[in-house]
């Protein structure tokens, strides 16, 4: 599974919107501190709106925040969000498999993407959050 520039960017603004989640954060001030191009970002923070892990304020005071509770917002719901379905594993990168029902190997693919799928939907934003403390800790 290879993640695009969306789910990176994405997952770094929810982190941050994490560590204040009572506080809206504008777009703007985001986008700087992150190095994202504000378009960009915006149409991120759209997916995510439209998926029902931020909201959003208008207004001087307004911006985003986590809709939800950190340990309430899936890992696997945000990258659902970013990228679509999930991707699936593949022998060969952008290719259909012709031999999946007789292939041999097959099975071990669709084992590791369940496995991932199951992985995924486990962690939450708050185990994201945890993680990320624990490398910036000293």
């Amino acid at each position: 599974m290879v993640l695009s520039k969306r789910s990176d960017y994405g997952m770094r603004i929810l982190y941050e919107l994490a560590l204040e989640p009572d506080r809206h954060h504008s777009a703007r001030v985001l986008a700087d501190r992150h190095g994202v191009p504000e378009a960009f970002l915006r149409k991120i923070l759209q997916d995510l709106r439209q998926a029902g892990v931020v909201v959003a304020q208008k207004g001087r005071t307004g911006g985003y925040r986590l809709a939800l509770a950190p340990g309430e917002i899936s890992v696997f719901k945000i990258l659902s969000a970013l990228e679509g379905p999930v991707p699936k594993l593949a022998c060969i990168v952008g290719e259909e498999c012709r031999l999946d029902h007789g292939c041999p190997t097959a099975p071990l693919w669709h084992y590791l993407e369940r496995r991932i799928q199951e992985e995924l939907s486990r962690l939450t934003l708050a185990d994201v959050l945890r993680m990320g403390q624990e490398v910036t800790s000293p």
